[in-house]
C-alpha cells in the first residue's frame, strides 16, 4: 500500500518583542549537562623527557709508528783486517 504525503508545515511568524530589550536571554544548557554526570577527568601517564644523543668527541689523529733499527757489525775476520756491515730496517706499524 503507498503511503500518504505528509502537509506541508507553515512557518509561523516571530512574535514582537514587548519591552524587554535591554535584558539578555538565558544560554542554553547542553544536553549533557542536564541529562548525564560530568565525565570525570582520568590521570594520564606523563610521557617520559627524550635524552639527546651525547655528541662524541673526535679522536686525535695518531700517526703510524714508525721504528727503525740500526744495526752496526763491525768483524775483524783476519789480523789488520776490519769488516763494517751496516743494516738498516723500517717498520712501520698501523695506528690502533
Amino acid at each position: 500500500m503507498a503511503k500518504r504525503k505528509k502537509p506541508a508545515k507553515v512557518q509561523k511568524r516571530a512574535k514582537p518583542q514587548r519591552g524587554k530589550s535591554a535584558t539578555r536571554g538565558k544560554a542554553r544548557r547542553s544536553k549533557t549537562a542536564r541529562g548525564q554526570a560530568k565525565k570525570r577527568t582520568v590521570a594520564k601517564a606523563k610521557p617520559a623527557p627524550v635524552k639527546k644523543a651525547a655528541r662524541r668527541t673526535k679522536q686525535p689523529v695518531v700517526a703510524p709508528a714508525v721504528e727503525t733499527t740500526v744495526i752496526d757489525v763491525i768483524e775483524q775476520p783476519a789480523p789488520g783486517v776490519i769488516t763494517v756491515t751496516e743494516i738498516e730496517e723500517t717498520e712501520v706499524r698501523k695506528a690502533s
